[in-house]
């Protein structure tokens, strides 16, 4: 996903463009392509801005709760799995040893959430298997209602210290991490949906600016030098450098003029070009 702050600088960017027009609307306002290229420019900024402000939604809380979600998972899981690499040990169970001999702490912690899950399973299954879990609550249960049965005490417990509520905690950290871990992950999808939109909303106005409003400004160069070179400044050279290219070789420059049934009908009739220059300090 692209950063939050390269979309920032785009939006910033754009605002200061926005913000040059709009002090200088006296000198273009009266060309409708420039009105309407301004207008497409506004209206995506407003998308930009109404974006920027979903992708910088606050989900710190979420990303609290799948990170204690996580650290508890990986407390709970090894806790177990080192009383069954001691089982495995003392009961020289090789094949057990070898499914457990690589899982420790570091390993554990570095793992992806999808692997830490299926490991967390696995030990699950594993100590269900040699505990005897199942077995043991129901004798446990008979044990609860004749008191005198002593023969419900479960030796895998008694012996390595594995009783029936790890298991079952463990079974509830995996069930609330892949909670926690779904809740995050619709959340990025959805940030990820609006990174596309964004993308697609800064080239057009990237689009917009370069083969329109980037042209459109030349028309003013020598009659409004002063918005001109506040434009130009801002827009850096390269840009005009591409568009005076471009326009020194097509010969439809004039297309970007306004025809004469745009302009207002109190137009003042062009001046002679010695006095078309006004002061080039512009508010």
């Amino acid at each position: 996903m692209e950063k939050v702050e390269n979309f920032t600088l785009k939006l910033d960017r754009n605002t200061q463009v926005i913000s040059v027009i709009s002090r200088n609307s006296e000198v273009w306002n009266k060309v409708s392509k420039f009105q309407n290229a301004v207008d497409q420019l506004n209206t995506n900024q407003e998308k930009l801005v109404e974006l920027q402000s979903l992708l910088n939604k606050d989900i710190s809380a979420i990303e609290k709760i799948i990170n204690n979600s996580r650290k508890e998972l990986e407390e709970r899981t090894m806790s177990v799995v080192r009383i069954m690499q001691v089982f495995a040990h003392d009961k020289k169970k090789k094949k057990l040893q070898s499914q457990l001999y690589h899982l420790n702490t570091e390993y554990i912690e570095n793992c992806l959430d999808l692997e830490l899950i299926k490991i967390s399973k696995k030990i699950w299954l594993m100590a269900n298997k040699f505990g005897g879990y199942a077995i043991t609550f129901v004798s446990k249960i008979k044990a609860a209602l004749n008191p005198d049965n002593l023969k419900a005490a479960n030796k895998f417990e008694k012996e390595f210290g594995l009783g029936s509520d790890m298991i079952k905690n463990l079974e509830e950290s995996i069930l609330s991490f892949i909670k926690a871990m779904l809740q995050y992950k619709s959340e990025m999808d959805e940030k990820g949906k609006v990174v596309v939109k964004m993308k697609k909303v800064n080239k057009k106005i990237k689009k917009l600016l370069s083969n329109k409003i980037d042209r459109l400004v030349l028309m003013f160069e020598n009659e409004n030098p002063g918005f001109y070179k506040e434009y130009h400044e801002l827009r850096e050279d390269h840009y005009y450098k591409h568009v005076k290219e471009t326009i020194n070789q097509e010969t439809d420059f004039q297309e970007l003029l306004p025809d004469e049934n745009e302009m207002v009908e109190d137009r003042p009739k062009q001046k002679s070009k010695n006095h078309q220059k006004v002061n080039p300090e512009t508010n």
